[in-house]
């Protein structure tokens, strides 16, 4: 089994285990001017001893960009905490808020379905009221000469001229004394 030592790292490996970009580690390399272990395959391989350089390396650096923070920068860092914590809320309460309009659309279409079902149920029963034939009422119209039977539909005027003409023809005396 191979040596931990005799491992070999390509910049890409390095810069995920540092947690840093590519170019950073190949600034790195080529400000320190360390050449690569081995070549495969137009690959730059380095060693282990590199890359516990560079572990040193940027432990140091995170360690001085720490110390060197100002109290401004401490500020922005918090308020850009803040900042997100906020977002995230924000994010929460549209979720709830769009769950709440998405209720309201489904009662509002269920109420409309509703009144369209309404709607359509009394236009039926509108249509079959004017099917039912209406009743010819008749009523009984009473003078004091005769008496007649009419329906609704025939002139009111026909009515009250043969009232006034049985009323004319008998005279006064007689509609003084008449009887109801």
């Amino acid at each position: 089994m191979a040596n931990n030592k005799d491992k070999t790292f390509t910049m890409q490996e390095m810069a995920d285990i540092l947690k840093v970009n590519k170019t950073t580690v190949y600034r790195y390399l080529k400000k320190e001017k360390i050449s690569p272990a081995t070549i495969e395959s137009n690959t730059n391989y380095y060693s282990a001893t590199v890359m516990q350089q560079l572990k040193n390396h940027f432990k140091v650096d995170e360690i001085r960009n720490n110390a060197l923070k100002s109290p401004n920068d401490k500020l922005i860092e918090t308020l850009q905490n803040q900042v997100q914590s906020l977002q995230e809320e924000l994010r929460d309460e549209k979720f709830r808020s769009d769950k709440a309009l998405e209720a309201k659309d489904r009662q509002i279409e269920e109420l409309n379905n509703r009144l369209k079902e309404s709607h359509q149920l009394q236009l039926g029963l509108q249509k079959k009221l004017e099917m039912i034939p209406e009743p010819k009422e008749t009523t009984v119209v009473t003078s004091s000469n005769d008496i007649k039977v009419k329906d609704n539909n025939d002139n009111e005027a026909e009515e009250s001229k043969s009232t006034k003409e049985a009323d004319h023809k008998s005279g006064w005396f007689k509609k003084l004394f008449a009887k109801d």
